[in-house]
């Protein structure tokens, strides 16, 4: 489902990144997923609050 930009009124993405963060003493990363709307024209982005689901 599109989602419309609340600063310039154009359709956004969802995109889904990883974000490696890294445990202070320790060689261990963890990665986190986090999905995005990202609008390409004015570059808003907010996290996706949909739980999840597609």
């Amino acid at each position: 489902m599109p989602k419309e930009c609340p600063m310039c009124g154009e359709f956004m993405r969802l995109v889904t990144r990883e974000i490696v963060s890294r445990v202070p003493g320790s060689s261990q990363d963890v990665t986190t997923l986090v999905r995005e709307w990202i609008c390409r024209e004015c570059d808003y982005f907010e996290d996706d609050d949909s739980g999840g689901s597609s």
